[in-house]
C-alpha cells in the first residue's frame, strides 16, 4: 500500500482544523470537515456558505454598464424601437425574457428576435441585423450572445443601428470593435467573480443597474412581483446552463427559487403543470429535469419562440397554447433523443472501444438534440463529448459537453483549423466543419484533451484511484440535524456539487422491492445502529445479485435527502452507488487484534498464530494493513517489530489512509457482473 489514495476528500483534512471551524461557528465537526474539503476555511467564507449571506456584485463594475443604461433609458424615453436579440437555449430564453419584461414595466416599443437554430444558427447573425432594421429598429441588445459578433456589427454600423452586446461566453483571440456597449465578464472590475453569471445573469445585472439609475416605471406589476419575476428567470438560466454554483450564483439561485415558488404567472404556473411539479416545492433537480427539458424542446424541434411566448404570456387562456405546444415538441424530443443516443454509444464503441480518452460521434440527428446526446456520452464514457449532425448543406454541426474539471472551450480551441466556427465555454461549447475535416478532427480532439490533462498533471486515468466522495458517514451520525446542515449547502451544481457520503463497510440484512419494483430499500446494519437507505432505479446488475442474495458486507455512496410522509420529516439515505467487499476486513477483526495487543501478543506471527486458533485466518498482508492502522491513528506503536498499545481518544479507523486504501483494495462494484451470490429478496412492498 505504498501508492495509498484517499476515497474522501476530508481525508486531508486534520482533525484539529475541523474542531477548530467547528468551534468557532458552533457547528457539529462533521460539517466542519465537508467545509474544509471544499477548501472553505475562513470563518467568515464559511458563514457567507452556510448562511446565504454572498453579497451581490455592483452591476456597474462592468465597465460599459453605464454606456448601456444611458443609452437603453434614452431609447425608451424617445420612443425607439428596442429589438432584443436572443438565442434558443434555455438561458438565451429567459435572458431575452428578462429584458423584454424589463422593456414591457418601462413602456418601452420592443420586439424579440430569437435565432432559428437551423435557418439562423447561433447569435447575432449579419442577416438578424438586416432584420432588426425592417422593424424599425434603431438599437440591437442581445442576450446570451454577441460577444464573437464581429460581422453583424459592422453591418449594424453602416446601418446606423447601436448595438449593446450582453453576453457570458468566451471571446475570440480578436478585440470586438463597433459595439456601442459590451457588458461581459471581459470587461469587469473582477472577472472571477461575474465569471460563473450565466447569460440570463447578466441580463439580470443589466436590469439591476436600469432600475438603481431610473427605478420610475410606466406599468406593469408592483415593483416586488416585477422584480422577483427577473430573478426567478435568472435562476432558470443559470441552472440550465450548469453555470457555477458559486459566489454570487449561489444567492442569486436561492432567491430565485423562492420568487419561483411564488410566481402566480399563468405561463409558469402552466408550465410547472404540465412538468408535475409542485411549484411551492420547487427545487434545482426540478428545473434541470423537468423545466429546462420543456423550455429547450421548443428551441431543439422548432422554434423556440413558444418559450419565450409562454414565459412572456399574462393570460392562462393565451398561454394554454403555448404550453400544450411545448409538451407534444417535447414527446419528440424525447423520442429523437433516445435514438440518436443509442446510435451514438454504439457508433463510440465501435469506434474508440469502451474507455475513451475524448470522443466525437456524428449522425443523421435532429440538431437540435446533439447537445443532448453529447451530455449523455459524457455521463456514459465519462470523457469529453462532441456530437454532430449531419446538415443539409453537406456541413456538420453540433454541440460539446465535458466533466467537471475539464476546459472543453480551450481543447476544442486547440483544434480551431479544422472548424468554420466555434465558441461556448468550458463546459459546454457549439461548432461546426466540414464533413471532410471530420476524420482528422477526431484525431485532433482526442489530442488536445490529452494535452490539457498532462498540463493540468491529470494522468491518473484509473477508475479505481478515483476519490468517491466527500466524507464517510457513521450510522449514527445520520439524522434530522445532518440533514439541515447538509441542506445549508445547497443550491447544488458545478462547482458545488451535492454533498455525497461513503457509508461502509455496513452489513446489509434486509432488501425490500418499493414502487414498481425498480427500486429497492436496504436495511444497513453497522456495530449497533441500523438505518434505512434507498436506491432508486437500481441498476440491473445490481438488482440481481440482490435478487440473487445478501452479500455479507457493503459498502454504498449516499447523499442525504429530506422525506415527508403524512406530515412528518424524515432524513433519508438516497443510494448513489454500491460495492461489495469482496474480501472485507471487518471492524471485528480489527477489534480482537486490538484485543491481543492489549493481552500482550505483540508481535505479528504469534498474532497470526492466535487468529488462527481462534478461526479468524488472516493474512500476513491484512494483518500489516491492521497494525498500521493502529499506528496511523496513534492507538499503537512499533518498536523493533513489537506493538505497542497507546492510550489515547477514541477515533474511527476510517479517520486512517491506511484503512482507505485496505477498504478500496476489496471494493467490488454491485453492478459488476463478475458477482455471485445466495438468498433472496424480502417480500415486495407497494409505495
Amino acid at each position: 500500500m505504498s501508492n495509498m489514495q484517499p476515497l474522501w476528500r476530508a481525508a486531508s483534512v486534520p482533525p484539529e482544523n475541523a474542531v477548530s471551524l467547528a468551534d468557532r461557528l458552533g457547528l457539529p465537526t462533521r460539517v466542519a470537515r465537508w467545509l474544509l474539503a471544499r477548501n472553505i476555511s475562513s470563518e467568515d467564507e464559511a458563514r457567507r456558505f452556510l448562511f446565504a449571506r454572498e453579497a451581490w456584485t455592483d452591476p456597474f463594475d462592468f465597465f460599459d454598464m453605464r454606456l448601456a443604461v444611458d443609452r437603453i433609458l434614452s431609447a425608451v424615453r424617445n420612443r425607439e424601437q428596442i429589438v432584443i436579440v436572443g438565442d434558443y437555449d434555455v438561458d438565451g430564453v429567459t435572458a431575452s425574457a428578462i429584458l423584454a419584461s424589463e422593456l414591457e414595466a418601462r413602456g418601452a416599443n420592443w420586439h424579440c428576435i430569437i435565432p432559428e437554430r437551423v435557418a439562423d444558427g447561433y447569435g447575432l447573425a449579419p442577416s438578424l441585423v438586416e432584420r432588426a432594421q425592417q422593424l424599425g429598429g434603431t438599437l440591437i441588445v442581445t442576450v446570451d450572445n454577441g460577444i464573437r459578433a464581429q460581422a453583424a456589427l459592422e453591418v449594424a454600423g453602416d446601418l446606423g443601428i447601436d448595438v449593446i452586446i450582453t453576453d457570458h461566453h468566451e471571446p475570440g483571440d480578436e478585440i470586438l470593435t463597433g459595439a456601442f456597449a459590451v457588458v461581459h465578464y471581459s470587461r469587469h472590475a473582477d472577472k472571477e467573480r461575474s465569471r460563473p453569471l450565466s447569460g440570463a445573469g447578466v441580463a439580470w445585472k443589466l436590469t439591476q443597474a436600469l432600475q438603481t439609475v431610473d427605478p420610475r416605471r410606466a406599468q406593469g406589476a408592483p415593483a416586488q412581483f416585477h422584480e422577483e419575476w427577473l430573478i426567478g428567470l435568472a435562476a432558470l438560466g443559470a441552472v440550465s446552463d450548469m453555470m457555477p454554483m458559486r459566489g454570487e450564483n449561489r444567492r442569486l439561485v436561492r432567491e430565485g427559487l423562492t420568487a419561483l415558488r411564488r410566481c402566480q404567472r399563468p405561463g409558469w404556473l402552466l408550465l410547472c403543470e404540465r412538468a408535475r411539479v409542485d411549484v411551492n416545492q420547487l427545487s434545482v433537480s426540478d428545473i434541470s429535469w423537468r423545466i429546462g427539458p420543456r423550455l429547450n424542446a421548443a428551441g431543439r424541434m422548432a422554434h423556440a419562440g413558444t418559450a419565450f411566448s409562454l414565459l412572456m404570456a399574462e393570460h392562462r387562456a393565451e398561454a394554454l397554447d403555448f404550453a400544450d405546444e411545448i409538451e407534444r415538441l417535447n414527446v419528440q424530443r424525447r423520442q429523437a433523443t433516445e435514438r440518436a443516443t443509442q446510435e451514438a454509444i454504439a457508433q463510440v464503441e465501435s469506434m474508440y472501444g469502451s474507455n475513451p480518452d475524448a470522443v466525437v460521434a456524428c449522425g443523421a440527428w435532429p440538431l437540435g438534440v446533439v447537445g443532448i446526446v453529447a451530455a449523455k456520452l459524457v455521463n456514459h464514457f465519462g470523457c469529453p463529448a462532441i456530437a454532430l449532425a449531419h446538415m443539409e448543406d453537406g456541413t456538420l454541426r453540433g454541440s460539446g459537453r465535458a466533466p467537471s474539471g475539464t476546459s472543453l472551450h480551450s481543447a476544442v480551441a486547440l483544434c480551431a483549423s479544422y472548424l468554420s466556427h466555434y465558441g461556448g465555454h468550458d463546459a459546454a461549447i457549439g461548432c461546426g466543419l466540414q464533413a471532410s475535416s471530420l476524420a482528422d478532427f477526431r484525431t485532433a480532439f482526442a489530442a488536445a484533451v490529452a494535452r490539457l490533462r498532462e498540463a493540468n498533471g491529470d494522468t491518473v486515468t484509473c477508475s479505481s484511484q478515483e476519490m468517491l466522495a466527500d466524507d464517510y458517514l457513521p450510522l449514527s451520525e445520520h439524522g434530522l440535524e445532518l440533514l439541515e446542515w447538509a441542506q445549508r449547502f445547497a443550491p447544488f451544481g458545478p462547482e458545488n456539487e451535492p454533498l455525497q457520503l461513503f457509508v461502509g463497510p455496513v452489513e446489509v440484512r434486509q432488501a425490500t422491492k418499493i414502487g414498481n419494483g425498480s427500486h429497492v430499500r436496504l436495511r444497513l446494519a453497522e456495530g449497533g445502529v441500523e438505518q434505512d437507505a434507498v436506491w432508486f432505479q437500481l441498476p440491473p446488475l445490481a438488482a440481481a445479485r440482490l435478487a440473487a442474495g445478501l452479500p455479507k458486507v457493503c459498502a454504498f455512496l449516499v447523499e442525504i435527502e429530506e422525506n415527508v410522509w403524512q406530515g412528518r420529516r424524515s432524513a433519508q439515505l438516497l443510494i448513489r452507488r454500491g460495492w461489495v467487499l469482496d474480501a472485507p476486513v471487518l471492524r471485528s477483526r480489527f477489534a480482537t487484534v486490538y484485543r491481543l495487543l492489549r493481552q500482550g501478543v505483540t508481535r505479528a506471527q504469534a498474532l497470526l498464530e492466535h487468529l488462527h486458533n481462534r478461526g479468524e485466518d488472516s493474512t500476513p498482508e491484512e494483518l500489516a494493513a491492521i497494525l498500521a492502522t493502529f499506528v496511523e491513528l496513534g492507538f499503537a506503536a512499533e518498536r523493533d517489530g513489537a506493538y505497542h498499545v497507546i492510550e489515547g481518544e477514541k477515533r474511527d479507523l476510517r479517520d486512517a489512509m491506511t484503512y482507505q486504501s485496505l477498504v478500496r483494495e476489496h471494493l467490488s462494484p454491485l453492478d459488476d457482473s463478475g458477482w455471485t451470490g445466495s438468498g433472496l429478496y424480502e417480500r415486495q412492498q407497494r409505495v
